[in-house]
């Protein structure tokens, strides 16, 4: 029984402590070993590419070394060449201050006196275009103004002939008659107010814009420079100045030259409108007026049931003097204030006969042939549009 026990222990006997710590170290080493291996790898890696960043930064230190060198070469070798340009320079300085104290030649002052000569020039043709280009500005709205009024008053005109023509059909047939002739009259007025606002071409003309350049030539200093480089002689240099200065002057003259006559020719067309065109209209209406004037006297007495209706038909004159003359007055025309009396004014009166009267002095007017009218020019003054015909005194002495 013992026998048994004993080769049972001895057969299983157990590992002793010391064995055991032997076998967990082992079994420990073995576990944290192969990491360790690898982070050594990875560090050893990482110390070759340190020494390599560590090689190329000494090479680029070497190359900058290299260039900072030939940088300082290099401005050293400029330095020199400066050195030996500064005599050459000297030299052509001192050569030019030779030359002009010898010939006593300063361009420079020939160009300065130049300069101030063009700019004189310059200013004052600048300000005579600006002065050319309000006037025609001025023209201009006197244009489209015309334009638009003339429209509206030849409506009204019309309206107002209308009306007399029906005024005439409802008189007695006599009077109707007697009408006829002055109903006529009234009647070509209309057309010939009518004729002015069909012509639109010419009223257009009167409305359109005006382009007035400003191209104006002159010369910068480095022109001027240009003009006289190489230039010694102060003979030739100054023959030169005069030479441009003229053709500069010529240019601009005509440049300034066609602004006055754009804006003169407007004025011109516009006022030739009013006078050739607007104002026999009106003399037409001031003559049958007092044409028919008489016959209306006569009519009144012949015809008394139709008084009223036939002053009506005569108050159209008046109606139609009255609305062309509110156009003009829009415009800046106006009729020239003459009564008899007045001693005639040559420049604005012209005589259309003369008769004797010894109740009046000489050159006294006696009555008006034809009204004269003024217009109202740019600077606000007055000026004579049309001068009136009158009938003047003269008396034998």
């Amino acid at each position: 029984m013992n026998t048994t026990k004993e080769n049972m222990s001895g057969d299983n006997q157990s590992p002793s402590d010391d064995e055991k710590a032997v076998e967990v170290t082992k079994a420990f080493q073995a576990f944290v070993s192969e990491p360790f291996q690898k982070v050594s790898l990875r560090l050893e890696g990482l110390e070759d590419k340190v020494a390599n960043r560590d090689d190329r930064l000494k090479k680029l230190e070497e190359r900058l070394g290299d260039l900072e060198a030939k940088f300082v070469e290099i401005s050293l070798h400029l330095k020199q060449l400066e050195s030996q340009l500064q005599p050459a320079q000297a030299v052509e300085e001192a050569d030019e201050a030779v030359v002009l104290e010898e010939s006593g030649f300063d361009p420079r002052g020939l160009i300065v006196q130049a300069m101030a000569e063009a700019l004189n020039s310059f200013e004052d043709d600048q300000n005579t275009i600006e002065q050319y280009r309000t006037a025609a500005g001025f023209w201009l709205e006197r244009g489209q103004k015309l334009k638009s009024m003339i429209t509206e008053t030849a409506a009204a005109i019309d309206g107002g002939i209308a009306g007399s023509n029906k005024i005439r059909e409802n008189l007695p047939e006599d009077l109707a008659k007697a009408l006829e002739n002055s109903q006529q009259g009234l009647n070509i007025i209309g057309r010939m107010l009518q004729r002015l606002v069909n012509q639109g071409d010419r009223l257009e003309s009167l409305a359109e814009d005006i382009e007035i350049g400003n191209d104006l030539r002159d010369l910068s200093e480095d022109e001027w420079l240009g003009l006289l480089e190489g230039e010694q002689d102060q003979a030739s240099a100054q023959k030169k100045i005069s030479m441009n200065l003229g053709r500069i002057k010529k240019s601009n003259y005509q440049l300034v030259s066609k602004a006055g006559e754009l804006a003169e020719k407007r004025q011109k067309s516009w006022l030739d409108f009013i006078g050739k065109q607007v104002l026999p209209v009106l003399d037409g209406i001031v003559d049958g007026k007092n044409h028919t004037s008489n016959l209306i006297a006569d009519l009144k007495k012949q015809f008394q049931e139709s008084e009223s209706p036939l002053l009506e038909w005569f108050k159209t004159y008046s109606t139609l003097s009255s609305t062309l003359l509110s156009m003009l007055n829009e415009l800046g025309v106006y009729r020239m204030d003459i009564t008899p009396g007045m001693m005639i004014d040559f420049e604005r009166h012209e005589p259309s006969s003369v008769e004797t009267d010894p109740e009046m002095e000489s050159e006294q007017i006696k009555e008006i042939s034809r009204d004269g009218y003024d217009y109202v020019a740019q600077n606000g003054n007055r000026q004579t549009l049309r001068i009136a015909r009158v009938v003047v005194i003269k008396n034998n002495d």
